[in-house]
């Protein structure tokens, strides 16, 4: 039986919230893709966005009706929570837009992700802060701010409440273009800075979908 919490779980997700979705191919191929939530009708289905099959050339035959499948996300309600949930697919639809339906899961998972949650990242940054150029680490993540690391150099000076923005250049991550923030701490070593820095609220959405790549990427 569907337990009545799953529709206020599943009330989270708004229209147009990213989502990371897994799919499982026996015997134990795994597809993993990134989505839109559409919407969902209380204990009949689910819609999703159906990707671009052209560049997710690998779902390609495997998007069929009993696909099991996983999907994820991270809600903005109650300072942050990650929303997750096994499914299967009942069919694909093309009117009025190509999309996913999915069957409403018998259960959902939600777990706060508190605003000061640190993230363990060691993701490769470039950042740029008063008119200089830096290569460094984000050592962690939340959704309020990030510790970078980075080599001491004599011709780059960062002080306190300095602005700096950044980009991520692991090659998995290279559409995290421009993060920004202020340096609100500094600590040091004989030869490494380490930054802590508060993002910037225009940043908010680039944030919560690096996030979603970091905690959804195993």
């Amino acid at each position: 039986m569907i337990r009545e919490d799953v529709t206020k779980s599943l009330s989270m997700l708004t229209p147009g919230s990213a989502i990371i979705v897994e799919v499982s191919i026996p015997p134990s191929k795994k597809i993993k893709f990134k989505s839109v939530f559409v919407g969902f009708l209380p204990k009949q289905f689910i819609l999703i966005q159906l990707p671009d099959l052209n560049r997710h050339v690998e779902l390609t035959g495997n998007i069929n009706q009993g696909v099991a499948c996983t999907v994820r996300s991270i809600v903005e309600k109650h300072e942050g929570a990650v929303v997750a949930f096994v499914t299967s697919i009942e069919r694909t639809i093309t009117v009025p837009a190509k999309m996913i339906v999915l069957n409403i899961p018998q259960q959902v998972a939600v777990r706060p992700l508190r605003k000061e949650t640190r993230i363990d990242t060691q993701l490769n940054i470039e950042a740029s802060v008063n008119n200089s150029l830096l290569k460094g680490i984000m050592v962690n993540l939340s959704l309020e701010g990030c510790l970078l690391s980075a080599k001491k150099e004599e011709n780059v000076v960062i002080t306190k409440d300095d602005t700096i923005t950044f980009a991520i250049t692991d090659k998995a991550l290279s559409d995290i273009t421009s993060i920004k923030g202020i340096v609100c701490n500094i600590k040091s070593s004989p030869t490494i800075d380490y930054f802590g820095v508060k993002f910037e609220d225009e940043s908010y959405d680039v944030i919560k979908n690096l996030l979603m790549k970091v905690m959804f990427s195993n």
